[in-house]
């Protein structure tokens, strides 16, 4: 098992322990996920997070509108709901917890 590979199982798995995500699922599943997150950085269609369980998830953002993160900065705590992919979770949403100034 790849370094990496092995990473993903540990984070899939903590995650699925703080009830993040679910405990089971198939592998044809589009497992819907919901959590909040504090933003590490955001690079192009990429966005990295950090939970109390994990230092690192990779975020795809190609199907957020832009309107969602375009104003976010590290630090700023998000809640984002998406699916499973096989590296990182396919975001649909970001929703800012941070005031609107």
């Amino acid at each position: 098992m790849t370094g990496l590979r092995r990473i993903a199982r540990i984070v899939v798995a903590a995650l699925a322990f703080a009830g993040v995500l679910p405990a089971a699922s198939g592998a044809g599943d589009e497992t819907t996920v919901r959590f909040s997150a504090r933003v590490s950085w955001i690079a192009a269609n990429t966005m990295v997070v950090s939970t109390a369980d994990s230092p690192a998830l990779s975020i795809d953002l190609t199907q957020v509108p832009q309107d969602e993160y375009q104003r976010l900065v590290t630090g700023a705590y998000v809640i984002v709901t998406g699916t499973l992919g096989w590296r990182q979770i396919m975001a649909t949403s970001i929703e800012s917890l941070e005031p609107e100034t």
